[in-house]
């Protein structure tokens, strides 16, 4: 791979998240930054200790412990600038062993177009395609069945996964593989949860030298749920939710020398959720960046809102799931929906 080519690489990895994601990343890998699953936005990403379905190996893998059913979720996002992401979710119980689940995402971003920033770009570069695709094995059990007549950890569920991360630019192509964990603490009315996702090193493409290694975007979730009502006909559940994105450090060589860049963020999500009947269900939440990184991402502020619908038939179950978010692409205010359906049986 001559220098060229090198450089020209390099140039996209960086030019990648500034973008196609909400604000201007520093860490490789960004797809992981966006959790896929339309539940968690409607509550402004609160929904850590409260995701009891497939849902949950996008923001704590320990939540699917308590699941008992089937179930397959297909979900589409469509970011700035047209930028789409599609997952498949899936779950399978194993009885007292818990649950194993699988995830597939695949992010696809509009051809980029460098022939104006980059001097003397090989013609092949000058439409780029970008995608990012993952794949993820998960497994999630409850304590009290992994290790029977031990009441002290009797509440406590436990999950795990290792998910392989690959992205490709142009003819150029590197991966990743990351770890997720997370745990569950649940009670009568209230739940704790704690998750550390994209637990990994960097990754470098071809020709490239260690030094210039892209970081993978760690993630902290720390969050606390309460169930004040919860009947036959009704349930709410309010949820808040710390995410923090580890900082990361990320220095590129280049012809013209080298830049080192820096990223850090928090972000606080408020959310409740609303079923009657298991129905219908209503979700509005509130998205707070704060920290020093959040001037970056100030327009990422604002109200998230979800609703559900479900359909039960004799074999299957469907859920439909509707979000909107805020995000933001620098100082950009930009508006974002998903949607998921779920089949259970």
């Amino acid at each position: 791979m001559n220098t060229q080519r090198l450089t020209c690489a390099l140039w996209l990895v960086l030019a990648v998240p500034a973008r196609g994601l909400a604000g201007a990343g520093v860490a490789g890998a960004d797809v992981l930054k966006i959790p896929v699953e339309a539940r968690g936005w409607g509550m402004g990403t609160a929904y850590s200790a409260i995701a009891d379905d497939v849902g949950a190996m996008m923001y704590n893998p320990a939540g699917m412990a308590t699941s008992g059913e089937r179930e397959l979720r297909f979900t589409y996002l469509r970011l700035l600038e047209g930028s789409n992401f599609e997952s498949v979710l899936a779950g399978y119980p194993l009885g007292r062993w818990g649950t194993v689940g699988g995830l597939f995402i695949h992010r696809s971003v509009p051809t980029i177009d460098n022939g104006a920033q980059v001097q003397d770009l090989p013609a092949t570069f000058y439409g780029a395609a970008v995608s990012d695709n993952v794949v993820g094995g998960y497994l999630a059990a409850r304590f009290s069945h992994l290790m029977p007549g031990v009441r002290v950890v009797a509440p406590f569920s436990v999950g795990i996964g290792l998910k392989n991360v690959t992205q490709h630019i142009a003819t150029f192509s590197a991966s990743v593989t990351a770890l997720d964990f997370g745990i569950v603490a649940a009670y009568d009315v209230i739940r704790f949860a704690l998750a550390l996702q994209n637990l990994a090193g960097g990754f470098t493409f071809p020709g490239t030298i260690e030094a210039e290694a892209d970081a993978v975007p760690q993630l902290v979730r720390a969050a606390v749920a309460v169930v004040p009502l919860e009947d036959a006909t009704a349930s709410l559940t309010l949820a808040i939710e710390d995410t923090s994105y580890l900082g990361v450090s990320n220095t590129q060589k280049f012809a013209s020398g080298t830049i080192t860049a820096a990223e850090s963020l928090n972000v606080l999500g408020f959310g409740a959720e609303y079923w009657r009947l298991k129905k219908m269900g209503v979700r509005v939440g509130y998205v707070l960046p704060w920290g020093g990184g959040a001037a970056n991402y100030a327009s990422a502020r604002g109200l998230a809102v979800g609703m559900s619908f479900r359909l039960f038939t004799t074999m299957l179950a469907y859920q439909l799931d509707f979000a909107y978010r805020p995000l933001s692409l620098g100082g950009a205010r930009q508006d974002a929906g998903t949607f998921s359906l779920s089949i259970r049986f």
